[in-house]
């Protein structure tokens, strides 16, 4: 009887806990609701707690658009295969092309030098790439090694002529054994209205920028000019 008494009195206790805490576990779910609530609605308000363009570990799979802000394994993205690419195809310049040929200029080569037997008189050196037009049309059906031509001239600016020196055919890389004309004063021609050569003079003129001096005293230094002037080899 005594046993009866206590187990009752153990039942009605836990029956009278059991309410209290349930609420108070309630009550602290909902706590933390209005904290999470209140958190992003001041995130969205306040830059400084949340902001959607900030880079995170996964944006990279997950969000393409912010993959730059992670950065490249170059300067520009591209490879070194892709730059060296690039520094080969700007030696030559484009300056003209027509039906047959892509005219372009060698801007290494390129440079002021002065007129033998003048004081003061300029003319450009320069080296003229020819490329045939049907090598640049995007075919790739070719069995043979393209080739082009390499045509040097001389142009007097004051006095609008020019001097033809050498062609030669390319198949490859260029070999040095071209019989090449000797500069002579009795060579210079004057311009053809509508001829290539008149195309190639203006063209080159209008990229005169792209021409270095030879030297830092018009061209020359003393044992030059004696030379050139008088013909005479020291």
């Amino acid at each position: 009887m005594r046993y009866g008494k206590w187990v009752l009195i153990m039942v009605t206790a836990t029956m009278l806990i059991l309410p209290a805490g349930v609420e108070a576990r309630e009550s602290h779910f909902e706590g933390e609701s209005e904290e999470i609530e209140d958190y992003e609605s001041r995130a969205h308000t306040e830059g400084d707690l949340f902001d959607e363009r900030e880079v995170r570990a996964d944006d990279w799979f997950t969000n393409p658009s912010k993959r730059e802000d992670y950065g490249s394994d170059s300067e520009n993205g591209d490879s070194d295969e892709e730059k060296a690419s690039k520094k080969k195809k700007d030696r030559y310049f484009e300056i003209y092309r027509d039906e047959t040929y892509i005219y372009s200029m060698d801007r290494k080569t390129a440079h002021y030098t002065r007129v033998p037997q003048t004081i003061d008189e300029k003319m450009i050196d320069v080296w003229i790439k020819l490329t045939p037009v049907e090598y640049t049309s995007g075919r790739d059906d070719y069995s043979y090694v393209p080739k082009y031509y390499l045509e040097h001239y001389l142009l007097r600016i004051k006095y609008k002529q020019v001097q033809f020196l050498c062609e030669m055919e390319v198949t490859g890389r260029p070999r040095n054994d071209i019989d090449e004309k000797r500069y002579d004063p009795r060579q210079w021609e004057r311009l053809v209205p509508g001829s290539i050569e008149e195309i190639i003079y203006h063209a080159v003129l209008e990229n005169k920028s792209k021409v270095h001096n030879e030297s830092k005293a018009n061209g020359t230094d003393a044992r030059d000019y004696i030379e050139n002037t008088f013909n005479i080899s020291l």
